[in-house]
């Protein structure tokens, strides 16, 4: 398509994100979308100091490679009143596009987008992690968030649902159905489908001493308070094993936890627990061949675990809270994993135990079901998505 023909699309975002940016390079990919990503900031793309991982972080995929993209300032946000520099409205001027994409709400960067699309005529879309779900909100502040996005969202043209809990809260501020997409939460699906094919099972396990038949059970992400990690350990501190197979936890993350956590599995029996540190996303895949299930057990404020994604993807169930944002999604429960109460150790064993037999007595079933549910949230559905939305408010206007 000539590229006059092309409906150009403005994305606002905060940052370069190596979960969004294979979906902007797709979207560039299609042939009928010109994207051009206006980044508050580019930090991401450069080492920087990760506060929670505890470490300086530097990803090694591409984050501004594929898509065309703007700059606004080069320095790191400090705080949700980050609004941006001015100049924003001349910029959309000059590149004259037939919609916006807005990824959030928060910082006030996207409420100044918002009025620089509005001020242009240019009909605006919502795709963002919005949920109602596990918010620690006293009343007052509760009411004064509703107020204030049902003034947002009366200016959004169309909106897209990550998911189940995006949409119920959209349904809740009044968003008529009938505005509200799909384009669901995905991860880079062609990076890990790669590291899937090119995994090799067990020779992780023989690096770390884990026997070919014991039951792996993974842990992904930041090891900080809200993600309860610790829970794993009280879970299977009475389980070594399930049927004959010995259990065995693998740590992938790091954070402020660390330390805590193999001074304890120490006392549990060291040999059983193994902890990785941080790896970059084409490390990751060897670990999750590896294992056998990932679990979750967050204590708060997971709006949806993007981990889970990536361990359906590799065939394998999760287990989660049920403070994850993501379990009415992605788990058909005693299929592609379970849901357990927070907090509860007792709960999270039983889980565990209940998925090892599952997993060891029909491997074939379980993979193919979290392979098929993975593909339903894929990189290519969430792009189909965004797509639909810009083509259909660009036919309609602001």
């Amino acid at each position: 398509m000539p590229a006059a023909n092309l409906l150009r699309l403005a994305i606002f975002t905060t940052h370069p994100i190596q979960y969004q940016c294979p979906l902007w390079r797709r979207l560039n990919d299609g042939g009928d979308i010109r994207p051009r990503v206006f980044f508050l900031s580019d930090f991401s793309a450069r080492a920087y100091l990760d506060r929670e991982f505890g470490r300086a972080v530097e990803w090694t995929v591409p984050l501004l490679e594929g898509y065309e993209y703007e700059v606004l300032q080069h320095e790191r946000p400090t705080s949700s009143l980050a609004a941006g520099p001015r100049g924003l409205a001349s910029r959309l001027r000059a590149f004259k596009p037939h919609a916006c994409l807005l990824n959030g709400y928060v910082p006030l960067f996207y409420w100044h987008a918002l009025l620089a699309c509005r001020a242009l005529g240019v009909p605006a879309i919502l795709r963002t992690e919005a949920t109602d779900a596990d918010k620690r909100r006293p009343p007052i502040r509760s009411a004064c968030r509703s107020l204030a996005l049902r003034a947002f969202y009366g200016q959004i043209s169309s909106f897209l649902a990550i998911g189940h809990n995006a949409r119920s809260h959209y349904l809740r501020l009044g968003v008529p159905p009938e505005r509200i997409g799909m384009s669901p939460y995905c991860i880079d699906t062609d990076l890990f489908e790669r590291q899937r094919l090119a995994a090799v099972r067990g020779s992780l396990r023989h690096a770390l001493g884990i026997p070919d038949d014991a039951v792996v059970v993974l842990f992904s992400g930041k090891l900080i308070p809200k993600k309860d990690p610790g829970l794993l350990l009280d879970a299977l501190a009475t389980v070594p094993d399930v049927d004959g197979h010995p259990v065995h936890v693998v740590f992938m993350g790091d954070g402020e936890l660390r330390a805590d956590l193999e001074r304890r599995a120490t006392g549990l029996g060291g040999n059983r627990m193994h902890f990785l540190g941080f790896r970059n996303q084409e490390q990751m895949g060897e670990v999750y061949a590896n294992s056998d299930m990932l679990v979750l057990p967050s204590s708060f404020s997971e709006t949806w675990g993007l981990v889970v994604n990536e361990a359906l993807q590799f065939g394998i169930p999760a287990i989660l809270s049920d403070k994850v944002g993501c379990g009415p999604d992605l788990v058909d429960e005693g299929l592609t994993g379970r849901i357990f109460a927070s907090g509860s150790a007792s709960a999270l064993r039983d889980a565990i135990v209940a998925t090892a037999r599952q997993v060891h007595g029909d491997r074939q079933t379980v993979h193919a079901a979290c392979r098929a549910k993975a593909e339903a949230y894929s990189l290519d559905r969430a792009v189909a998505g965004v797509r639909d939305a810009a083509k259909r408010v660009a036919r309609r206007g602001s």
